[in-house]
């Protein structure tokens, strides 16, 4: 099997994992100092690092914001292309969030996988609905390091 679809198959289980709820799979493919970028201006968006932080932090209080009743991330994802080091993806977000907001997200990322695993992501989505919908309490005080997108 070639890298470039090995890593499309890593992004599978990606998105297959993150649509059933199960983030230790997700954070098993990540390696342990990924980096995400995350597009906007908030305290969600930013560069984090690590999955301490990533995990530990962002995703945690993304989830908090959410009525998880109403929620369903990764019902529709799709690969858009893969090569020997980067895979694009897209993915939905759907539900309500606490605060009584509706969350129709649209998420464009794109990985960079190597030694079969995910080392960096790039993600971007409507940041103005992620503004309406996430509670930026539940970062208890952190947040991304700001500033623009590094490549």
């Amino acid at each position: 099997m070639s890298k470039s679809n090995k890593n499309r198959k890593i992004m599978e289980t990606y998105y297959k994992s993150i649509s059933k709820g199960d983030f230790e799979k997700v954070i098993s493919l990540m390696d342990e100092n990924v980096k995400f970028h995350i597009i906007g201006e908030s305290p969600f968006s930013g560069y984090w690092k690590g999955k301490e932080n990533v995990y530990g932090i962002l995703v945690p209080a993304v989830v908090a914001s959410l009525d998880q009743t109403t929620v369903a991330f990764a019902e529709n994802w799709k690969i858009m292309c893969s090569d020997d080091k980067r895979v694009t993806g897209l993915m939905t977000a759907k539900g309500k969030s606490l605060n009584g907001q509706v969350m129709d997200q649209t998420y464009c990322h794109i990985f960079k996988i190597e030694n079969s695993k995910i080392i960096e992501v790039y993600e971007f989505m409507d940041t103005a609905q992620n503004e309406r919908t996430l509670n930026i309490e539940n970062l208890n005080g952190q947040s991304g390091v700001s500033g623009p997108m590094q490549f």
